[in-house]
């Protein structure tokens, strides 16, 4: 179990830090809006909300990853 956790959240946390740079690099936090209302959030954290948000997408990408790579034998095991 500590072994698939590592394995999910190591790669998504480097994912998640790649993520935010390509997106940040395109664009500005000051200008971003949510429902045509702009964001009244410090630039520090907009850029810790967009690496936790990036983080967690590629986590349970990854952790489906996971789940699908399950044989029969762990499926059927109770």
């Amino acid at each position: 179990m500590k072994q698939r956790l590592i394995w999910i959240l190591w790669p998504s946390f480097i994912v998640g830090g790649v993520a935010e740079a390509v997106f940040f690099t395109l664009f500005d936090p000051s200008e971003l809006a949510i429902f045509g209302e702009s964001l009244e959030l410090s630039r520090l954290a907009v850029y810790s909300l967009g690496f936790f948000l990036f983080w967690l997408f590629a986590a349970a990408s990854s952790a489906f990853t996971c789940f699908l790579q399950r044989g029969s034998d762990e499926v059927n095991r109770r």
